[in-house]
């Protein structure tokens, strides 16, 4: 497969990477337009960068090699996996943020996946470890936010997605605790399963967010539950 993808920008805010290459990690730049987006991937004050940055148009540019360690994820964790920024390749899309309620280009959607397939392919990158900004980092982090088409990327054999019945029922107390453990399960960080903290609601917000973005900022259902074994049992199969 071939994709065009520009030099035209480069960023010197990386460092070398500790670690073998096993996660992709989507985020929004937050920016109005594209000449923003390299402003803030680019400024050494702001140390922040990216492996690519897709514009609103589709076009890829290229901003710190692959080999190095670009600075996208900040403190984040799935799993065990720490230090995401030495694991990973950071994709940033140009969007305005999800408060907008701005929808992705469809131009920008088919670059991403183009992009990602060869990726995955080349790194050997499982769907599981595909992931949000908001998954690794669900106390800090919204992005890519709830108009992100997770749904879309998983018809393109691309992330974890998994359909299920709507089941409005609010969850109990065992059944929401069932509900956190299987979140830890799948690799969300920041949980403390015996408590009801803020905490916990950012990290069932940042679930929601990616798998049910219907019930962002609501308390979860047993749809949520129900959604969340079956991801088990997904990423059981495809791991």
């Amino acid at each position: 497969m071939f994709i065009n993808i520009s030099h035209k920008y480069k960023s010197n805010n990386f460092d070398s990477r500790k670690k073998k290459i096993s996660f992709i990690i989507i985020h929004y730049t937050e920016t109005k337009n594209l000449s923003e987006a390299v402003n803030l991937l680019t400024l050494r004050k702001r140390k922040v960068s990216c492996h690519y940055l897709i514009d609103r148009n589709g076009k890829i540019y290229n901003l710190v090699d692959e080999s190095l360690r670009a600075w996208h994820a900040g403190e984040s964790q799935w799993k065990k996996s720490k230090d995401i920024n030495s694991r990973s390749i950071g994709i940033e899309i140009v969007y305005p943020g999800e408060r907008t309620k701005t929808e992705y280009t469809k131009k920008q959607i088919k670059s991403l996946i183009n992009l990602t397939k060869l990726l995955k392919k080349k790194y050997k990158i499982l769907n599981g470890n595909i992931l949000g900004h908001s998954d690794i980092a669900p106390t800090r982090k919204i992005d890519p936010g709830v108009y992100f088409p997770w749904k879309t990327l998983a018809e393109n054999a691309i992330g974890t997605w998994v359909e299920c019945k709507i089941d409005k029922k609010k969850l109990d107390k065992d059944g929401y605790k069932e509900f956190l453990k299987n979140l830890k399960k799948i690799g969300y960080p920041n949980i403390k399963v015996f408590s009801e903290n803020d905490q916990n609601k950012n990290v069932v917000d940042s679930f929601h967010r990616h798998h049910l973005s219907e019930l962002v900022s609501k308390s979860p259902q047993k749809t949520s539950l129900l959604k969340s074994i079956k991801i088990l049992n997904l990423k059981n199969i495809l791991d």
